[in-house]
């Protein structure tokens, strides 16, 4: 059993109190406190103390100092996900799903300030959580959820739920009490794309996470230097698919470190090959 306490209960009654009324509940694990870092409407970002990962220790690597809100959008533009085939789609309309971006539109620019604040605010045993509320156009909630953390040289995202509906008040409130844990069965699984992979299961701690959350390591310091014109350039990129490679070239663009001729240059020669 996992419990969330704002740490305003903290301040106001005491630990020993509070230690008091978990012995008294028949608690027999630690109460998680959580610290929110923003929240409006459609944002809520906060930070959970029990690191998802078994042997998660120590400070995080001083690198993510040099992390800006456009480097963490990038990264969440990045991850890719893809839906778990069902029976009906597979064996009927004879369709296989493809991968698609786990934050479109405008998620990642929505979430990458914010979660970037957490990150930098967050003490070693601590997750940054998140919870990304939206509405489809037929007017069902949908929400995503997950997690960020440094581990090392390592920047880990966990994902519990992308755009799932929430049709129960319940629902939502469950995602925002357990942002790391699924509403309901698994529904995809991680793409993973340059400089990442999957961790297995058995890395992962079951105080804040289930073991079912998908969880990608993303190596941050390689991904940095491959920004670099200096180090890197657009053909020097690791296997990837157009997509992957055409995304990236525009965040280059965008974040001024190649022309607009060199742009169109390497996006026509990425073209050539589809």
């Amino acid at each position: 059993m996992t419990v969330r306490l704002d740490s305003s209960l903290w301040r106001r009654f005491g630990a020993s109190s509070v230690a008091a009324i978990f012995i008294l509940a028949g608690c027999v694990t630690s109460p998680t406190i959580s610290r929110t870092v923003y929240e409006d409407p459609i944002v809520l970002v906060r930070l959970d103390s029990s690191s998802p990962l078994k042997d998660a220790a120590g400070e995080p690597d001083q690198q993510v100092a040099k992390f800006t809100t456009a480097h963490l959008t990038s990264v969440l533009q990045s991850i890719m996900i893809q839906r778990e085939t069902s029976f009906v789609s597979y064996w009927v309309l004879r369709s296989m799903p493809q991968p698609e971006p786990a934050f479109p539109n405008d998620d990642a620019q929505l979430l990458a300030p914010h979660l970037l604040a957490a990150l930098v605010k967050a003490r070693p045993d601590e997750t940054a959580v998140f919870v990304l509320r939206r509405t489809r156009e037929d007017g069902i909630p949908l929400v995503t959820t997950g997690g960020m953390l440094i581990h090392g040289d390592q920047l880990i995202v966990l994902l519990a739920n992308a755009r799932r509906p929430t049709t129960t008040s319940r629902k939502r409130e469950t995602s925002e009490e357990a942002p790391l844990q699924p509403i309901g069965e698994m529904e995809f699984h991680f793409v993973p794309g340059p400089h990442q992979t999957t961790l297995a299961r058995n890395d992962l701690s079951s105080t804040l996470v289930k073991s079912s959350v998908q969880t990608l390591s993303l190596d941050y310091k390689a991904w940095l230097t491959g920004l670099s014109p200096a180090s890197s350039s657009p053909k020097e990129l690791p296997t990837a698919t157009i997509e992957d490679k055409l995304r990236r070239l525009k965040v280059w663009r965008e974040q001024g470190l190649i022309t607009d001729d060199e742009y169109q240059h390497q996006r026509r020669k990425i073209l050539e090959h589809f």
